[in-house]
Parts: C-alpha cells; sequence; structure tokens
C-alpha cells in the first residue's frame, strides 16, 4: 500500500500538469484557427514535460498585463507552477524507468542459475550483514522482501549492489499475492532463506509459508532440497515455539534445515573464541584440575545471560576444575527471578541469590552467584574487591549499555584484577562509540588488558549465516555419533561405518540434538588445548597414546578402518578405561561438559522424555560407569574423530 502511494500521486501530479497547461494554451492562442490552434496547445503541453514550454513564464506575465482577468491570473499562476512539476513529473518517470530496467538487467544477467538467497525484512542488522559481505560476483542473486517503504535511492544503490528489493507484507498478502511474489523471488531455486525481520514472532510466521514436511498440506510454498532457513529469534519463549513446530519432523527428513540466530549468542561465542576463557592460564604450569574459572560480569541482558550460560559449557576444563560465575546487576531482584526460571530444581540447587549445581548430576563445581550493585556505586567495587580476594578473577564480561559507566568500570575492575592473577582479560561491550573503540584496541598501556566484544554489524554477516563452520563441525559430530560403527569383541553386527547423508540425517533429529551437537563443536575449540595439555600431564605422547587406545591393536578399540571393534565386553572395556589414566580423564571431561550444557538448557536426571526435558545420563560420571556403562563410549568420540583425522593425513 505504502509503495503504491508515491506511484499514484505523481500520476496524478501529471495528469493536472497537462490539464492546466492545455488550459492555458487554449486561453493563450484563442485567435487561432481551430486546426493551428489544436497544435499549439498540445505541443506547449508536451514541450512543458520536456523543459521547454512554447509558452514561458514571460510570456504569461505579458498576456495577463494586457488583459489581467480574475480566470486568466487564476490560470497563469497554476501554469507556471506547472512548468516546474511538469518536468519533475518527467524526470521521476524516467527515474523509475532506468530503475526497472536496472532491475530487469540484474534478472537477465543473473538467470536461474545463480544461487538466490531471499532476505526477509530490512533493518539495521541486515544492512550490516549486505555491508559486510565480501562475495557481489553475478553469481549470487539476492532477494529482500520487506513490508517497509524504501526510497528511491535505497532500492537503487541495492540494485546496483545485486540486491532485488521486493516491498511487501507477506503476513498481510492475499494467497494468489504471495505466490506472485515468491515466483518473482525465485523462492523455489533459493538455497537459503534468511528470517531477520526485528520481531521473532513474525519470523515464525514467516517460517509457516514454507512446506514443512511432505504431509505438511500443498497450500505451504515447497522449497528445493538442502534448502537452509536461517530465522532470527531472541526470545526463549518463541524459540521453544519454533522448535516443537519444527520437531514434528523428528525421525523423518524436514523439507529444509532450519537454524535459529540469536544474535547474543553469536556475539558471546565469538568472543569466548576469540579470548577464551582459560587465557589467564596460558603459559603456565597450572595442573587443568587447579584451572579455576572465576568469571565476572556487569549486566545481566541478553549479552550478560549468553556469557554466563555458555560459560557454564567452555568454562569446563577438567572433570573437577571449578567453575564460579558472579553476575553483578543494579535490577538483579528482578532479573535473577527472570533468569533462573529457565533451569530445573532437578539439576540446580537455587540459594536467596545464588544457584549451584548439584553435586548428583554432573562432577565438578558451578556455582553462580548474583550481587545487586550498582556500578556507579562504592559498594559495587568493595564487592569485587572481597570476592577478587577469596577468589582471583580469571575472566570479565561488562555488558552495560551506558558507554560511560561500561568503560569506567572497567578500568576499575581491571586495576582490582591487577592486586590477584596477571593478564585477566576484561571484555567490553562498545557498539554505540566506534571512535572510543578504536582507542581502547589501540592502548597497548593502561588498557592492555581491556578487550572488546565485537558488535552485531561485525558479527553478523552473510557468509557467516550462510556457511558457518559450526554448523560443519556439529553435522560431523552428529553423523559420528550416529553412524560410527562400535561393535564389542564377541558381535557379529556390523562391521562397517554407516555411509548415510549427514544432511539427511541433520534434518531428521530435533533441534535440541542440534544444538547439542553445536555445544560440542563449541567445545572442540577448547579441546584443542585441553587434549594436548592432558598428554602432557599424563605422560604420555599424543599420537602414539591414540594409536595405543584406538589402533589397530587399541587396548580399548580395534580399528577396522571401518569401524572400531571393542576389545572385549562393555564391561571390559569399561575396566580398562579406568586403568587408562589419559581416556579416562578426557572420557569423565566431555561427560561433566555434557551434563552441564544439558543442565544450562533445561534439563534434568530422570527417565528420557524430551518433551519434559529429562534424561538419565545427567548423573557423575562414576554413577553413570554404573548404571548405564555402554553410553560410556561416546564420552571418546572427540578422541575417535581425532584418531580418524590423524589416520588420513
Amino acid at each position: 500500500m505504502n509503495k503504491k502511494k508515491p506511484h499514484r500521486f505523481l500520476l496524478l501530479l501529471a495528469v493536472a500538469s497537462f490539464l492546466i497547461a492545455t488550459v492555458q494554451g487554449i486561453i493563450y492562442y484563442s485567435g487561432y484557427d481551430t486546426f493551428f490552434k489544436t497544435l499549439l496547445v498540445l505541443q506547449n503541453s508536451i514541450n512543458a514535460f520536456g523543459f521547454k514550454a512554447s509558452i514561458t513564464i514571460k510570456d504569461v506575465v505579458a498576456f495577463i498585463n494586457k488583459d489581467p482577468g480574475t480566470y486568466k491570473i487564476a490560470v497563469s499562476y497554476a501554469y507556471c507552477i506547472a512548468v516546474f512539476t511538469a518536468p519533475y513529473c518527467t524526470v521521476s518517470f524516467v527515474y523509475k524507468f532506468l530503475e526497472r530496467v536496472l532491475r530487469l538487467f540484474i534478472g537477465f544477467r543473473r538467470g536461474k542459475n545463480c544461487d538466490h538467497i531471499l532476505i526477509f525484512g530490512y533493518n539495521n542488522d541486515v544492512r550490516a550483514m549486505l555491508k559486510n559481505r565480501s562475495d557481489k560476483g553475478a553469481k549470487t542473486c539476492i532477494h529482500i522482501i520487506t513490508a517497509e517503504a524504501m526510497s528511491h535511492e535505497e532500492v537503487y544503490r541495492l540494485n546496483k549492489n545485486g540486491c532485488m528489493v521486493h516491498n511487501a507484507d507477506l503476513l498481510k498478502a492475499e494467497a494468489a499475492e504471495i505466490g506472485e511474489i515468491m515466483s518473482k523471488c525465485c523462492v523455489r531455486l533459493a538455497s537459503s532463506i534468511i528470517l531477520f525481520e526485528d520481531s521473532s514472532i513474525r519470523n515464525f510466521s514467516l517460517l509457516q509459508l514454507f512446506r514443512l514436511s511432505e504431509d505438511n498440506g500443498s497450500g505451504s510454498i515447497q522449497l528445493r532440497h538442502g534448502t537452509k532457513i536461517s530465522c532470527r529469534c531472541d526470545d526463549e519463549g518463541i524459540s521453544r515455539l519454533i522448535a516443537g513446530y519444527y520437531n514434528k519432523t523428528a525421525g523423518k527428513e524436514a523439507c529444509y534445515d532450519l537454524e535459529l540466530i540469536d544474535l547474543a549468542e553469536m556475539q558471546i561465542h565469538k568472543m569466548y573464541s576469540d579470548v577464551p576463557l582459560y587465557s589467564v592460564y596460558k603459559g603456565t604450569d597450572t595442573p587443568l584440575k587447579e584451572q579455576t574459572v572465576h568469571l565476572f560480569v556487569a549486566g545481566l541482558g541478553r549479552l550478560g545471560q549468553q556469557a554466563v550460560l555458555q560459560a557454564m559449557n567452555l568454562g569446563v576444563l577438567h572433570e573437577q576444575n571449578r567453575i564460579v560465575i558472579d553476575v553483578f546487576d543494579s535490577d538483579m531482584d528482578n532479573k535473577f527471578q527472570v533468569f533462573a526460571k529457565q533451569f530445573s530444581e532437578g539439576s540446580f540447587s537455587f540459594g536467596k541469590n545464588s544457584m549451584t549445581l548439584r553435586s548428583d548430576t554432573a562432577d565438578g563445581e558451578l556455582t553462580v552467584n548474583f550481587f545487586k550493585a550498582n556500578a556507579k556505586h562504592r559498594d559495587f567495587y568493595d564487592t569485587v574487591r572481597s570476592r577478587n580476594s577469596d577468589l582471583p578473577y580469571t575472566y570479565a564480561v561488562i555488558t552495560l549499555e551506558n558507554v560511560d559507566l561500561a568503560v569506567s568500570c572497567a578500568m576499575q575492575v581491571s586495576e582490582i584484577f591487577a592486586s590477584g592473577l596477571r593478564g585477566v582479560p576484561v571484555l567490553v561491550r562498545m557498539d554505540s562509540d566506534r571512535r572510543l573503540a578504536g582507542y581502547i584496541s589501540s592502548d597497548s598501556d593502561d588498557l592492555r588488558d581491556i578487550r572488546l566484544i565485537d558488535d552485531r554489524s561485525v558479527v553478523i554477516t552473510l557468509e557467516m549465516i550462510l556457511n558457518r563452520t559450526i554448523d560443519s563441525r556439529a553435522k560431523e559430530y552428529n553423523h559420528l555419533y550416529n553412524n560410527i560403527a562400535i561393535i564389542t569383541g564377541d558381535d557379529s553386527g556390523s562391521t562397517s561405518n554407516s555411509n548415510a547423508d549427514p544432511e539427511k540425517e541433520w534434518n531428521s533429529i530435533r533441534l535440541f540434538r542440534r544444538s547439542s551437537s553445536k555445544a560440542a563443536a563449541y567445545h572442540d575449540e577448547v579441546k584443542d588445548m585441553l587434549i594436548p595439555a592432558l598428554a602432557r600431564e599424563n605422560g604420555v605422547q599424543l599420537e602414539a597414546q591414540l594409536e595405543h587406545l584406538l589402533g589397530e591393536n587399541g587396548t580399548l578399540m580395534k580399528y577396522t578402518g571401518n569401524a572400531w571393534r571393542m576389545n572385549g565386553t562393555e564391561l571390559e572395556v569399561i575396566e580398562k578405561l579406568k586403568n587408562e589414566p589419559f581416556a579416562y580423564e578426557l572420557a569423565a571431561l566431555e561427560h561433566r561438559r555434557w551434563c552441564c550444557y544439558m543442565a544450562s538448557i533445561g534439563w534434568q536426571c530422570g527417565k528420557r522424555d524430551d518433551r519434559l526435558r529429562h534424561n538419565p545420563c545427567m548423573v557423575t560420571q562414576e554413577k553413570l560407569i554404573e548404571i548405564m556403562p555402554e553410553m560410556c563410549k561416546y564420552d571418546l568420540m572427540s578422541l575417535m574423530a581425532r584418531y580418524r583425522t590423524m589416520r588420513s593425513k
């Protein structure tokens, strides 16, 4: 509707200008013969749109001075205005024509063999996504579908950069209109669809336009096989709603690959990837067991919550290392209650201002403390000093929105940390003042320990959404877990790994299973440090130890080239595992990491029920060996993956 209004106005303005010029011509050429009068009137009306009217303003002034009648004066004044509006209409129509030609040229140039990408929504995040785009070649055509009206200049700029704009609100459009718009967007040829509206609800509603499974009904739009839909969702409740909708396909292949995008999660993951939680221990001889993660978090908004949640996964460095997280916020009474509701009391013990992972849920210690304190006040820093004195902080995340307060807080806590461990990283949110951010990044003395959390405009790129490395690694983990053949010594079953398609497997599992595989992939970056360090602590050479444990004559499993045959029965292998410190510690570490992650997303121990978020394996390593020994071998998956990589070199 908004798109049609400017066009209608221009058309009415052009008609009005033509009529006024015609009336002025009839009056001005009133003394001429009818035939010549008609030609002169038409000539003047047409020339008015061509920037050179036959009757000039000077002629009009002389005309009304000669015979100053009221009617003639009114028409003449209107004509003087029309002399300027008529050329404006011409320019507008020419601009629109050229724009359409450009869009047509783009369509022909790219054709049906290019890679079509559909983006729903046009906001600051989408602008940043397109601005950071590295591939602007002819093989990619981006379609932007938005309900918001754009200026002609913006549309032209996007067209020039290879983007086609479709201005429509599909949630209000009729079914026939939706089909027509989607046809123009080449939706059946699209390799990727990005739902990036600001509203999570709107993104979910748009998601329902596409056929979920083969029996989903003919009313939805069928996508090509292998299409990936990236759906932005910043709300936990809506995320669960979308997961429930997509999980209808569990056990059968979905028509598309769905990924939920949480911008805060992506920012924090990049932060922990660039500056790991164990950074303060790099280059030291501190044993993994003693590498306590003491995390300081200022602000419990979306970024602060993600800093806490991901630390529960990425802070696991040993089966027994401590993870202590201190969270500060001036509105803690309210935010603590909102944040804590997502966790199960079956996994956490809740105090008035803290939550602790139950000792029967996982090994090690995980505690989150909540402090109501304002970073403007002295008692805030008194509490930080006291906590740092009791247990030195090893990492700080400051997510306060107030830039002045965030910088002041960062500098003061950095000074406090100087009395404890050296080089404690202090990460600061700085997404509203890029000049100050540049100064902080370049300073190498006073601010040497202060770093920046990359803002959304840096983190959210088109390539990152379409070709996330973490997705590929997660799919590899899922494929390895589902299809690798691990058979007991007396089993005559399959002796080869499955050659099933990883993509089809991925599209047939629930979203929480995908999230679990992604969490394992996230922790893989930590294991790149942990596994060699664990080998050194146990006095073994890593490659030789892998061959010893998992090779063709492995003590735990014998690699056949196509599968692993367990060196004995389940129970015999478990007993051998207990006598292999390196393998046992890694298995115990991985099991603890999995338990902590599951607890962080609201699961608890109980009879397997995905709807109620119960899983019987959420117990300590010792208990798992006792009640479900057959599951212990899967905690060696990271070693198996590394062994296969080593063999393939």
